[in-house]
């Protein structure tokens, strides 16, 4: 019987250790990824975790709880209302932040 429960405990130990390892390894992936694929520019800084996923070939849910788990990422909350996540900053930036706002029509003859 006390066998049965050890190698139960032990098994379950295994078990979320390698979930631990898998989580540790995969915000690694994700962060690396996001320090390549995206730049502290209007527009450039944050991406979904759909995008992430397709980058990394880590599934969605397993993106999700990295990028929760890693200080180092960002969440926000996009136009759509999708998550988006960036390492660059906590909110994106306005696409108007470098170059003013831009008139259309009126003004000089």
């Amino acid at each position: 019987m006390l066998e049965a429960i050890g190698g139960a405990i032990a098994l379950a130990v295994l078990g979320w250790l390698s979930t631990v390892g898998r989580t540790r390894s995969d915000r690694r992936r994700i962060l690396k990824w996001l320090r390549a694929n995206t730049r502290d520019e209007p527009g450039e800084s944050h991406v979904s975790a759909a995008v992430i996923a397709k980058g990394t070939t880590v599934d969605e849910g397993r993106v999700r709880t990295a990028c929760l788990k890693e200080p180092m990422i960002h969440r926000a909350t996009g136009r759509d209302g999708v998550e988006i996540w960036s390492v660059w900053r906590p909110e994106p930036q306005s696409v108007y932040e470098k170059r003013g706002i831009l008139i259309v029509g009126g003004g000089h003859r």
